[in-house]
């Protein structure tokens, strides 16, 4: 049997698949301030530990230094794409790495604010929960953002994002 190319380790795909579920559920479905929803964020500032760590150690494509986006790898693929080519890469394309390091970001970032509030100095502030309520805020546009153009790329694009996502392995869209 041919299989592809490994392109996400499990470790990769358990990650996102399960952190953007913990972001959803505290974002939608669990209650502020509620034992639940602390659980599941303290989960996600976990998660994102393991991230940042094999973002070093991992395999290949699981390195920042893999997708790192510099400014004049994102001109040259917006370039690329404008011209009508599309780039293929084995893992996340410059712009796809903006998008990445800003929802890791972004997510972190909503993760400490909520664990600042649970802290005694912090307890009660209010510019911590006003950070904490922008940053989630954020979080959510730039998901509501990746979302429909991982799957307009999936459905239009040389590769079907949303299948090697769940199978790790290299996925051709058929023309």
């Amino acid at each position: 049997m041919n299989k592809q190319p490994v392109i996400w380790d499990l470790l990769i795909r358990t990650f996102h698949w399960s952190l953007a579920t913990a972001f959803l559920l505290n974002y939608w479905v669990l209650e502020e301030g509620e034992d639940l929803h602390e659980w599941v964020g303290y989960y996600v500032l976990a998660a994102l530990a393991v991230r940042f760590l094999w973002g070093f150690i991992g395999p290949d494509n699981a390195r920042f230094r893999s997708f790192f986006p510099t400014p004049s790898k994102v001109r040259q693929h917006i370039r690329e794409m404008l011209a009508g080519r599309e780039p293929v890469h084995d893992g996340h394309n410059p712009v796809g790495g903006v998008m990445i390091i800003c929802l890791l970001l972004m997510i972190a970032l909503t993760g400490i604010s909520g664990w600042m509030m649970t802290t005694d100095a912090l307890w009660g502030e209010e510019w911590v929960e006003e950070v904490h309520e922008i940053c989630a805020n954020v979080s959510m546009l730039l998901v509501a953002i990746h979302i429909p153009v991982v799957v307009w790329f999936s459905k239009y694009g040389a590769r079907n994002l949303i299948r090697q996502m769940v199978t790790g392995r290299k996925a051709y869209n058929t023309k």
